[in-house]
């Protein structure tokens, strides 16, 4: 199962410069895929629109030969940099995690979430142990591709380092496609199996 994006376009208006022209990359399934470059490139953007959350102008997205769901669950999910701004403030973290699905006890352990943080609000916890539950909640039934776009950017060295042991094992267990949005070559390089820099691909 492949996930591509053939041929992708995208500017925020018909008098914006485009973000993106002319990009297309495929992914297969159980890949783990560094996205780099600079700030302003265009990575965010792009990832959004292998996500279905932004619509391409031009071009379009497949998995597995067909256009990503246009409702239900998306096969393809994005965990973003900034957790807190995913989940709704107002609900405990046991009405978060069970949002999209139940899952059972022995994976939230596994990713290090403690049975007490499912009764706290979202601004009781610190940012990795937000980010775990953002984690867990994209690892529905039918994820098939993974969009971690700066997700441990902010958190310190040790919670970054063992988030993406967790991410690479779970990904060779369960056959998951990780694409990872990175500013860090050194993350890039330990955690893929391979790296695309996006101004060697973007057309403008």
């Amino acid at each position: 199962m492949a996930l591509e994006g053939k041929n992708l376009s995208y500017r925020y208006s018909k008098k914006s410069p485009w973000i993106l022209k002319n990009v297309s990359l495929s992914l297969e399934k159980g890949e783990r895929v560094a996205i780099t470059g600079p700030s302003g490139c265009g990575k965010s953007t792009l990832v959004k629109l292998l996500s279905g959350y932004l619509t391409p102008e031009e071009g379009q997205v497949l998995l597995c030969g067909r256009p990503l769901p246009q409702r239900g669950y998306c096969p393809v999910q994005m965990i973003y940099q900034h957790p807190e701004m995913a989940v709704n403030p107002r609900w405990k973290m046991s009405k978060v995690i069970n949002e999209g699905w139940s899952p059972d006890q022995s994976l939230l352990e596994r990713m290090g979430i403690e049975k007490g943080w499912l009764e706290r609000w979202p601004s009781e916890l610190s940012g990795g142990e937000l980010q775990r539950f953002c984690i867990v909640r994209a690892l529905g039934p039918g994820a098939e591709f993974l969009i971690c776009d700066e997700m441990t950017a902010m958190l310190d060295m040790i919670t970054q380092a063992q988030i993406w042991e967790l991410m690479m094992e779970i990904s060779l267990e369960w056959g998951l496609g990780l694409v990872v949005v990175t500013h860090s070559m050194a993350l890039a390089e330990r955690v893929c199996t391979r790296i695309i820099d996006l101004p060697d691909i973007n057309g403008i």
